[in-house]
């Protein structure tokens, strides 16, 4: 064999092991596309599942946040109530359960010191549907909260979206705004 035909034997072993490693991407590339399509068709095919589950979920799901929404407003009345009359006049969850008693079935209110007077006024209006701000003042210092006219008028003013001022003659009525 000649030099010629040597080279002409290489370049076509050659280029059948380049056309193969070519061939071979070529099917890689395309193997991967498919496997794409496949993941995408899985994805779309479980994510359509997922929403139809969701979506029988879903009303358990609103009435559980307007339960927990209501047990908020009621454990803040109670809350309210409790510092008004006094805790005396309560369970005390923590005495029990430093007694060793079994607190489980018990309802727990958090009870600041203090809170304000416009959230005491609330609870009060929130028993009559409108006082006159004389007897809310009595009504306060009934329940051992001190205060003049001019702080219950303030925090009238302050809280407008809570309170509803009416004049009448020359008596003042505070209610809470519905």
């Amino acid at each position: 064999m000649n030099n010629e035909e040597r080279n002409i034997d290489s370049t076509k072993c050659l280029t059948e092991v380049a056309s193969t490693c070519n061939v071979d991407l070529v099917i890689r590339f395309v193997d991967i596309e498919k496997r794409l399509h496949q993941q995408y068709d899985a994805d779309a095919k479980s994510l359509k599942a997922n929403y139809q589950r969701q979506n029988k979920l879903l009303p358990a799901v609103i009435e559980f946040r307007d339960l927990e929404t209501e047990a908020k407003s009621r454990e803040d009345r109670m809350r309210r109530v409790i510092e008004l009359l006094g805790e005396d006049k309560f369970e005390d969850t923590r005495k029990e359960l430093l007694a060793g008693n079994d607190v489980s079935r018990m309802i727990a209110v958090n009870v600041d010191d203090k809170s304000p007077l416009w959230e005491t006024m609330r609870t009060i209006l929130e028993q009559s549907s409108e006082l006159q701000v004389v007897d809310l003042q009595d009504a306060l210092l009934h329940f051992g909260k001190k205060a003049s006219r001019q702080a219950i008028e303030s925090a009238l003013a302050s809280h407008k979206e809570t309170f509803e001022t009416k004049t009448r003659s020359r008596e003042k009525f505070v209610s809470l705004k519905r």
